[in-house]
């Protein structure tokens, strides 16, 4: 099967190789590969559901969240393109203990968990594809961490925009935010009244434009020393 998603994992070739994005190449898994899409709002998985099958992001966001028994959600992380491979902590596991949900419009490879281990057997270069990944998946982990860590709520909300919006869509371009202002306070741990406030004193001081649903950075620089404030600047 060729593909031309040089960021997944299990792509022939990466982009570190500095082939053009446009260059199609074999899927090293492909007997355990089907593509997919999804609508913004649609469930790849629920929590509890079976687990047979993890993925990777060609484009979109998913939010992670976890549900409680009394019906409350918890956001505990996000996926984007990359090395990034949603459901992996599922690999060894029957039922997900999470739920993931596009929050765009998200095109994706579905991995089936039994081929792609099969595969990894066979084949040690696949075996590290998929040591690389979970290490991505922590490196990822301690930046969520990092950001939901000891620091002002302003700090914590520029660290969370530098998280959400890939590298690709820095410079001055309006990018689609693909969570609303009550579910970065959840997931961070703020009130969304401070959350609105602080965005508001961002647009203020000309850090960033965020009209509704959208957000362009106007000073990268500034909302990298924001994100780098200590606690006590809060």
């Amino acid at each position: 099967m060729s593909c031309t998603n040089l960021i997944c994992p299990f792509h022939e070739l990466q982009a570190s190789d500095y082939l053009s994005s446009d260059s199609e190449m074999k899927c090293l898994i492909t007997d355990a590969v089907k593509q997919v899409r999804f609508d913004k709002g649609d469930v790849l998985f629920a929590q509890g559901q079976s687990s047979d099958s993890l993925f990777s992001l060609s484009s979109g966001i998913v939010k992670i969240a976890y549900h409680t028994q009394d019906g409350r959600e918890q956001i505990v992380g996000l996926s984007t393109p990359g090395k990034l491979l949603v459901g992996l902590q599922s690999l060894s596991q029957d039922y997900y203990e999470y739920s993931a949900v596009a929050e765009t419009e998200t095109y994706a490879c579905k991995i089936r968990h039994r081929a792609l281990l099969r595969t990894a057997q066979k084949r040690g270069e696949v075996a590290m594809r998929l040591v690389d990944a979970l290490n991505a998946q922590l490196a990822h982990s301690r930046s969520l961490m990092k950001v939901m860590g000891h620091k002002c709520a302003a700090s914590k909300i520029a660290s969370f925009i530098q998280l959400i919006i890939p590298s690709s869509e820095h410079g001055h371009k309006r990018f689609t935010l693909p969570f609303s202002r009550r579910e970065m306070a959840n997931l961070l741990g703020l009130s969304e009244e401070t959350v609105c406030r602080q965005m508001a004193n961002m647009k203020r001081r000309g850090i960033l434009y965020a009209p509704r649903g959208k957000i362009e950075i106007l000073d990268w620089d500034q909302l990298q020393m924001l994100a780098d404030e200590p606690l006590a600047a809060g």
